[in-house]
């Protein structure tokens, strides 16, 4: 009953914090502590703090154990801040997932796609894989720039992409957002808009495709065949203007000379901002051929 009693006294509870945390008084009794009040704040500097002190038996000064602790009104401060913090990092989870749901359409035939079964047939599907390799390192790293890989079709373009998106989206601890799909497809979802009744504005679909930290463009000039030309550029210009300053991957079948009659002479210039280039343009050559199965 003694034992308990004396270790209620708050001056017990005391020292025993003190041998807890400086090791040299572990094994000794020779010393007094002191809870002080009224001391300055880290943070503030108000004189609202406290903190634990200690001296030795017959001397006059006092040592902190550890470190002052901070005001009521900073250490709620802070407690309201890592709670903000966990409640945005849970929000921006949910909507990184929510943008891949929507954004993310890898066709079927690329949902395997990788960099270890991308064939290397020659010199420059050898570079192309290694540049997109090191892309993705360069990405996950945190330098990030624009990518535009150029081919005739069937080159491995969509591949070497989906490789990129793939192995990005599955880095679980980053949760990175990553969008996929053609531009045909992304302008569809624009004309949806203009429905009555439309779940989704033309502001929802930049503010989201501003969001993803990640977006791959496929077969940028492609959806030059019909419709409104004056429509399709505008907006195509608007699309990539609002990826500016994230990195964003365009493939195209097009030549440099070609493209800007396709997406026109704005949307061509900003494809070469902050971009680096693959060359995927080879003769008589069919990527796809070499997946067959014989």
């Amino acid at each position: 009953m003694q034992a308990i009693k004396r270790f209620m006294k708050i001056e017990d509870v005391y020292k025993d914090a003190v041998k807890k945390i400086v090791p040299t008084l572990a094994e000794r009794d020779d010393f007094e502590t002191e809870y002080q009040y009224k001391l300055p704040c880290p943070s503030c500097g108000d004189e609202t703090a406290s903190g634990l002190f200690y001296r030795m038996i017959n001397q006059d000064d006092w040592y902190a154990v550890g470190k002052t602790m901070k005001c009521s009104v900073c250490r709620d401060k802070e407690a309201f801040n890592v709670y903000q913090s966990k409640s945005l990092e849970e929000l921006r989870a949910l909507i990184g997932e929510r943008l891949t749901n929507e954004y993310f359409l890898l066709p079927e035939d690329l949902m395997a796609a990788g960099f270890k079964n991308f064939e290397k047939t020659n010199d420059v599907t050898s570079k192309a894989k290694e540049t997109a390799m090191t892309y993705t390192k360069m990405f996950l790293a945190g330098e990030l720039y624009n990518l535009l890989i150029m081919g005739n079709p069937g080159t491995g373009k969509s591949h070497l992409c989906a490789a990129i998106a793939r192995t990005i989206k599955e880095v679980k601890e980053k949760g990175f957002s990553v969008g996929f799909l053609t531009t045909g497809q992304l302008l569809s979802m624009f004309k949806t808009t203009y429905r009555k009744g439309a779940s989704k504005s033309e502001e929802d679909i930049f503010r989201d495709i501003k969001r993803l930290d990640l977006l791959v463009l496929d077969d940028v000039g492609s959806e030059a065949i019909g419709g409104n030309d004056d429509w399709r550029k505008g907006l195509l210009f608007q699309i990539v203007e609002s990826r500016s300053g994230k990195p964003t991957i365009y493939t195209s079948n097009l030549t440099d000379t070609d493209l800007p009659f396709a997406v026109g002479d704005r949307v061509s210039s900003r494809l070469y901002n902050n971009t680096k280039f693959i060359d995927l343009f080879i003769e008589n050559y069919d990527y796809r051929k070499k997946l067959q199965v014989h």
